[in-house]
This record gives structure tokens, sequence and C-alpha cells, in this order.
């Protein structure tokens, strides 16, 4: 063999070995943050859709006889409507007495506060802002004063039924059940 033929073109193994290693990494780096990219979404995603049905409970209350909403917070000294005292039995029945003369249709609060989306069972429970309203009725400001009498202050706390998977957080939406005269 001449010695001037001998020409070793290309790359030797250690080298490949040595990309292919390199590029393992990258990927490995590459997935791992899509996959918590994809999970951030998917709580952001159930907060979401927890926070909807947040405001729908409040829009659905906000809709109610206010004089029937006043005798059941302040009157009846209740400080919530609780999805746990709305809910169907083993048999079908709907347990909802507690709520029989706040709201026309039991059937319908039920569905509201018990949500089902997406196969996951949601509570809804609707507290009542006690200090809040009786603040503002105290108010110094006589403006402040003659609002709060048309004005109930609430407090929208959802979880899941189920409290595996999801967030952890309860998002809360707070609202207020307006009197008819101001509608």
């Amino acid at each position: 063999m001449k010695p001037g033929l001998k020409q070793e073109k290309g790359f030797t193994l250690i080298e490949v070995l040595a990309a292919i290693v390199i590029l393992s990494i990258v990927s490995l780096v590459l997935t791992s943050y899509f996959t918590n990219a994809m999970s951030y979404s998917k709580s952001n995603q159930n907060k979401t859709i927890m926070v909807n049905l947040a405001r729908n409970a409040l829009f659905y209350v906000e809709k109610q006889d206010f004089e029937a909403m006043k005798e059941f917070f302040i009157k009846q000294n209740h400080d919530s409507i609780e999805a746990v005292k709305c809910q169907k039995d083993t048999d079908d029945s709907l347990k909802c007495e507690d709520y029989k003369g706040l709201v026309q249709d039991t059937e319908i609060l039920n569905q509201v506060l018990n949500p089902v989306i997406n196969g996951v069972n949601y509570q809804i429970d609707i507290k009542y802002q006690r200090d809040l309203h009786n603040q503002s009725l105290e108010s110094s400001d006589p403006e402040k004063q003659k609002m709060a009498v048309y004005l109930l202050p609430v407090l929208v706390k959802v979880s899941r039924a189920d409290s595996s998977g999801g967030p952890q957080s309860e998002p809360v939406v707070e609202g207020y059940i307006t009197d008819e005269k101001i509608r």
C-alpha cells in the first residue's frame, strides 16, 4: 500500500456515540419541559372550569328572589347554601328540604350546586359574608349604608367532590345578590 493513498474520512465510533449521548440529553430535557407545560396547562384548564362553575352559581343566585335570600341568610341566620345538603340519595330521591323556600325549583338548585363536567363531580358552596355586610350597614359613608340594604355579599367556592387529582386550591368568586329594585 502506498502511504499517501490511505485517507480516512468520516467520524470515529467515539464521536458518533458522543453525538448520540448529547442528543439524548437534549431531547430528555425538552421532553420534561413539554410534560411540565402540559400538566400546567391541564391544571389551568381545571381551574378555569371551576371558576366558570362558580360564576354560573353566582348568576343563578343573583336571579333568585332577593327577599327569600335575605330571609334565609339574615332572619333565619344561615351562613351558607351547601352542596352536601342538596344531593340525590342512592334511591335517586332529592334531599333538598333546607332550601325549598329559597328557590322555586330544587332540582335546578341541585344541578347548580352539584354539577358534573367531563365526568368530574364538583360541589359548590355559597357562603354569605355576614361581616362584610355588617361593615357596609354600619359604615360612616351614607351612600354605602343605602346600598348595603339592597345587596347581600356572597362568596362562591368550588371543590371537586372526589378530591383525587385536579388543583388543590379551591377557586373562589365573590359577588352580590341584588334586590330586584335596583336590577
